[in-house]
């Protein structure tokens, strides 16, 4: 029974140490806080417009319309690939026009020499014994002339003059496929075109050309030019407002590599 008062003794002794040690706030700043007065909030008066007026909904905000990312490198591959005609029809060039035909910009120089335009001279009598030697640069000069999408497939009147005449043109060639022989081979203008890492020619730098015989291929080194000789033809290949294609060379045969 001891044990136990002194227990109780022992509790009430901490409590009293305890209330006693606790910090007491002065009574100045009590009665400080507890007198301060409590300012009443003024009634909110509503306007003459606002106590009329209903009160309207609040307008809904509007979604943010997302932004397409550019992309120029998809762009600038699409127009690579398939021509003019794969840009936007509100930023093309305007085409040329040339109502002239062939017999008013031909010039006789000699026998065996006509002149076109003022500007092409061109050696030979289009025949198939003696063909015309043509550059490069009077075919690749019918690009301005031709664009599906604004309507205008018909070549300059220097082009014409060359249709279904025999024509000589040194280009490379390739195939679309890896084969020993072959009857049909596209002649370039630049060494890239066609293979795995260049870009497709586009349809003024490029002839499909049908040959008469076959041609080997092997034993060619990867790059293959030489000569042909055939009869062209001048005629648009178009899908939609794409030109796929303008020269033809048909009877086609290879002269020298």
């Amino acid at each position: 029974m001891r044990v136990f008062w002194s227990i109780i003794a022992l509790l009430a002794a901490l409590g009293v140490w305890f209330v006693l040690s606790a910090p007491t706030r002065p009574s100045s700043e009590r009665s400080a806080v507890i007198d301060a007065p409590i300012a009443p909030s003024p009634p909110a008066t509503p306007s003459a417009s606002a106590a009329s007026a209903p009160n309207p909904a609040p307008a809904p905000t509007p979604a943010p319309t997302p932004t397409p990312a550019a992309d120029p490198l998809g762009t600038a591959i699409t127009q690579a690939l398939l021509g003019p005609a794969a840009s936007d029809q509100s930023a093309q060039t305007p085409v040329a026009r040339d109502a002239r035909s062939p017999n008013d910009i031909t010039r006789r120089i000699d026998a065996r020499t006509i002149e076109l335009d003022g500007r092409y001279r061109v050696v030979g009598n289009g025949s198939i014994d003696d063909p015309y030697r043509i550059s490069w640069e009077l075919l690749t000069s019918a690009g301005p002339f031709i664009d599906p999408a604004q309507q205008a497939l018909t070549p300059p009147p220097w082009v014409r003059a060359l249709e279904g005449s025999y024509i000589e043109i040194s280009a490379y060639y390739s195939t679309a496929l890896r084969v020993a022989t072959t009857k049909h081979v596209l002649l370039t203008l630049n060494r890239w075109d066609g293979c795995c890492i260049g870009l497709p020619p586009t349809p003024f730098d490029a002839i499909d050309a049908n040959l008469a015989a076959p041609l080997d291929m092997n034993g060619k080194h990867l790059f293959r030019f030489g000569t042909f000789r055939g009869r062209l033809i001048v005629e648009p290949f178009s899908a939609g407002t794409y030109l796929l294609g303008l020269y033809r060379l048909e009877d086609a045969a290879f002269v020298t590599r």
